[in-house]
């Protein structure tokens, strides 16, 4: 293993507690551009099971939907049954204006990510390796680049992680590809401590700049986790 990867992991709680889990609960506040079906403050139950690229968000989609992504297959569905939409094949791909499909997928991926991360990074079939560090208002910030193949439910191939003086994950970028492909920078914070794993509980995400800072006046999507628990 990657030996800042070897120091994340120990940052986070160790692989040993992650694999010892294999599902996330949270009740989670989402707003921004990728989630705007439901009221802004509306409460949604977001579960991920970790080791099998599976999230559900509730509501998502409508009001009174369940959105599920299973690796790359998206469904929207009403607590009757009836589908609402979906993507067999759900390779992200930014396409403005934001429809329903691209945004319930852009937010299960984000929270996916959220939940999982930086763990996923272990996948044997990710290459990792390190970047120059960024520069971060005066502080160094280590950056591992992770290549994923084809095979694997990614929200992109090639994505970077910035981890701080105490290897915590703080950055997450990614490009998605499309006629306007747009790079996005999500910031995470307000880390606890959750049967013996740390997690981020806010996550800001927003376009990124050519100079690859973040763009604050395009915000994407907006999180704050609450009630995160592991089982």
């Amino acid at each position: 293993m990657n030996r800042l990867l070897e120091k994340v992991m120990a940052a986070h709680g160790g692989l040993m507690n992650w694999d010892g889990v294999s599902a996330a609960e949270a009740m989670a506040t989402v707003t921004g551009l990728f989630c705007q079906d439901v009221p802004p403050m509306a409460p949604r139950r977001v579960s991920v099971q970790t080791h099998y690229n599976r999230v559900t968000i509730e509501p998502l989609g409508c009001p009174d939907c369940i959105s599920h992504l299973d690796h790359d297959h998206l469904s929207v569905v009403r607590p009757d049954g009836t589908v609402v939409g979906g993507l067999e094949d759900a390779r992200v791909r930014f396409e403005p204006p934001i429809g329903l499909a691209t945004g319930v997928l852009m937010t299960c991926c984000t929270l996916r990510s959220m939940l999982t991360s930086p763990f996923l990074l272990t996948n044997e079939a990710v290459e990792i390796s390190e970047l120059v560090p960024w520069n971060e208002r005066g502080a160094q910030w280590r950056v591992l680049r992770a290549e994923s193949p084809s095979e694997l439910s990614t929200p992109a191939r090639v994505q970077d992680y910035f981890f701080d003086a105490e290897f915590l994950l703080r950055r997450h970028d990614y490009h998605v590809d499309g006629a306007q492909g747009i790079t996005v920078c999500d910031l995470v914070a307000d880390y606890v401590d959750v049967q013996g794993l740390r997690m981020p509980t806010k996550l800001k995400g927003y376009a990124r700049r050519p100079d690859l800072t973040p763009d604050f006046g395009r915000e994407l999507i907006s999180v704050d986790l609450s009630n995160l628990a592991f089982s």
